[in-house]
Parts: C-alpha cells; structure tokens; sequence
C-alpha cells in the first residue's frame, strides 16, 4: 500500500519506518526543510534505539523517502497517516492547528477516495469533528479513522513490531477493512486487534496514559508515607505487584512522571472532565501528587545541605527516563529551578539530553563531561534518570571525586549497599536511608527490593 505520515517527529518517524519494514510504501513528510535535508542524509533528530539503522535500511530498500511535499505525497498514496503536533492549548486540552490544517490540505487535494489516519493524540470527539471539516474540503470520499499509538520512549519499535495490542476506530467496515489492511503482516503473526468506534479508539489512548501516570503518582504519594514509619516501599511494590489483579508495571517510586505524554494528557483529561460539568478528583490528584514528588526530592537534597556554603550538586540524568534524548516535561527541570533557587549551584551529566535541556535552561546551570566530570567536589549527588551506567558505576571512586558524602537516588535503582559501604549517605525514595557503611536488611528473602 502507498502511505503518506504527514509529520517527522517521533511518533511519525517510528510509525513511518515501521510501516516501511512491514511492506508498505511510505513517504514521510514534513514542514521542516532543514529536518527533512537531514534525514534524506541519514541524520536522525531524535534518539531511539535502533531507529537510525532501521531508516536506513529501509531508505536503502526503496520503500521510505523523505519529502516536504504534503500535496504531492497525498496525490500519491491512498492513506494518509496524520502525525503532526498537538501540543497543550492554553486554555487547557490541546491545540489541534495543525492536524486539523494537515487533514484539510490533504482532503483538498486529493485525487480520489483516501482514509485519513488520525496518529496523533487527540481529545475524544475529534475525529468526528474531522469527518465533517474534510467532507466539506473535497468532492471524494475521504474515510477518517483513529489509530492511536502506544509507543514507550526507548522501546519504541518494539511497541510497535510487537505490540500488546492494536487499536482500531473507525466510523464504517471500510474504515476497519484499510486499517486491517495495513496491518495484515502483524494481525498474522497472532498481534490483537480491537475494533471500536472512533471515540472509544480516543479515549482508549488518554485512558491508557492516565491509569499508568495514577500508578506512578500512586506509589509516589505512598512512599510518602513509608518514608515516615521506615518502611520500604520496594518491598511494597513486591508485595502489590505480585497480585495478579493489580501486576508489576508502572508501581516504581521516584521523582515523578514526564515526557511527551503523561502530563499533558492527563491535563488534557482534566479539561475535558470539567467541560462536561465533572469535577475530575482523582485524575487533579494525580497531577498534584506528580508535582509535589519533585518538589520533596529537591527539599530533603536542600535540607541535607544545610549549613554548607555555596553547596554542589552533581546532577546525573535530565532526559524524563532513560534510553531518550526526550525532556519534554522532565523531572529535572523543576528539580534544578527548585535547587536553584535554595542556592545550590548545579553540574549535570546526561548520556543524550545535554543539548535539548541547554536549549531550555542555558547556563544557569553547568553541563559536565561524564560522571566524574559531573561528580569531582560534589557535595551531593542527585539520580534523576536510571540510565544503565548510572547503575554500573564503582562507589568506591565515585566516594574519592566527592566532597560531600549524600547520595539521593530519584529512581531507586542503585545498590544500595554498594553506595553506603563506599562510606557514602544513601538516600532513596519511599526507604529507609542507609548510612554509611549500614547494609539494607536482608530478612525479607526478595531479590528485587533489594
């Protein structure tokens, strides 16, 4: 089939790679020549595992081309994947300008029947309201349905190649029939598809996002708590997660949830619910909770320092979560605002997302070459992304390059007794602190709450 993915950015690019491996002849386009120039030259913009080999495989094959041509890569394919932008609207919900501007350019110049696919995230409703907007544009049957995606930073294309499952709205058995067509390679291989209506295939997208954010902001708002009495809430985390009707994913405490899109469609879901008349208490509360988790991780880093003149923090990790480049609504920026302004001076070290939180926080702040780089005369160190040579590192010299002797792990995901056996205060979310040389109890008999 001859597909078009209006829009390069990551869910595009993804989904138009993916869709080239499975057989199908895409052209990814977009507004952004210079963007476009440099993934004609293999360069790709954004990091995700696997993506730049699978582009130029697939380049290389014939079957993806770049073009910054809409109407040209509309005329030519039968449907046409909508992955633009809707970033948060200032009155709440999300500004849908350009995919309603990309889903008119293309139902004007088309040249016979198409199926708009709606890949973008969308308030519930809005591919009704587009069914009748590209009705008006053109004289052909132009069919509307959704496909959200349920892509995960880091494991992008395996979400994709190997998903829990496939989601199709659409408002006819035509609709239904294409989308199924596209995905025939993937619904022989044994993936589940479910048909529902367009509504439903919305809903089910912000449905998704904002039970996993309520998971996050769950255990957050309980380590809490555990941290008062001494608890662990890893080993709480055990201890629920192994219940078949509540499972393991998404109950890990940390400094809070961010990227592209828990936070806004969580405050999407909001505006919604109060349009409708319906005071959304549990989805504010997950909101406020995400928040407030950031704002006790830079307090209790603070308080540790107190007394200490002009003291450094070394901060590892500014991507929301590991294997991206992605900051978008990350943890770290209101983490560094908070150290900031309790006069902590900061230096921070990122595998990927140096040059995308530059661009933001400038030199307020300043950007290490590496761990040691980041960690020499540091008073404390604070773990904001759980990349893997985070976790790798050896305690003993990390200990040597310090000043200071606090380590505040924002992920959980350090040995613990590793850290204070380097003669170093491990601090943890939702634990019990260790001090230095002190080792975790070992009576509980689980290896992972350890």
């Amino acid at each position: 089939m001859d597909i078009a993915v209006i829009g390069c950015g990551y869910v595009g690019l993804v989904s138009g790679v993916c869709l080239a491996s499975l057989g199908h002849k895409v052209i990814a386009v977009d507004v952004d020549e210079a963007r476009v120039k440099s993934l004609r030259e293999g360069i790709v913009p954004i990091y995700e595992p696997g993506l730049s080999e699978m582009i130029k495989n697939e380049v290389a094959n014939g079957r993806l081309s770049f073009d910054t041509d809409s109407v040209r890569a509309a005329r030519e394919s039968s449907t046409i994947f909508l992955a633009v932008g809707t970033p948060p609207a200032k009155g709440g919900g999300y500004d849908l300008t350009y995919l309603y501007t990309a889903a008119e350019q293309a139902a004007k110049n088309a040249n016979g029947p198409k199926t708009l696919v709606i890949k973008s995230t969308v308030n519930p409703g809005t591919g009704s309201k587009l069914a009748k907007l590209v009705a008006k544009a053109s004289t052909h049957r132009i069919e509307v349905v959704n496909n959200p995606e349920f892509l995960r930073e880091g494991t992008a294309i395996q979400d994709f190649m190997q998903p829990d499952r496939i989601v199709f709205g659409a408002a006819s058995a035509e609709g239904i029939a294409t989308l199924r067509e596209i995905y025939q390679p993937l619904i022989d291989k044994g993936f589940a598809i479910f048909s529902m209506s367009r509504e439903s295939a919305e809903m089910t997208k912000f449905a998704a996002n904002a039970m996993l954010a309520m998971r996050i902001s769950f255990m957050n708002e309980l380590s809490q708590l555990a941290q008062t009495i001494g608890a662990d809430i890893e080993s709480v985390r055990v201890g629920i997660g192994t219940d078949a009707r509540i499972g393991p994913g998404f109950l890990k405490a940390g400094v809070g949830y961010g990227g592209s899109c828990f936070p806004k469609d969580v405050q999407a879901l909001v505006h919604q619910m109060k349009t409708i008349g319906v005071e959304p208490l549990l989805l504010s509360g997950i909101e406020q909770v995400n928040f407030r988790q950031k704002m006790t991780y830079a307090k209790n880093i603070l308080d540790a320092l107190k007394g200490i003149e002009n003291p450094a923090v070394a901060l590892w990790g500014l991507a929301f979560k590991s294997d991206t480049d992605d900051v978008r609504e990350a943890p770290a920026f209101d983490i560094i605002r908070a150290l900031l302004e309790g006069g902590a001076t900061i230096k921070a070290y990122d595998p990927q997302a140096m040059e995308n939180i530059k661009k933001v926080v400038g030199n307020k702040i300043t950007y290490a070459k590496g761990v040691a780089d980041a960690t020499a005369g540091a008073d404390a160190i604070a773990v904001i992304t759980d990349w893997p040579e985070f976790i790798t590192q050896d305690w003993g010299k990390i200990a040597k390059l310090m000043k200071g002797k606090h380590v505040f792990d924002g992920r959980n995901c350090l040995a613990s007794g590793k850290v204070s056996a380097a003669g170093l205060h491990y601090h943890a979310i939702g634990r019990p602190e260790l001090k230095p040389g002190e080792g975790r109890p070992g009576s509980m008999g689980i290896v992972s709450a350890g």
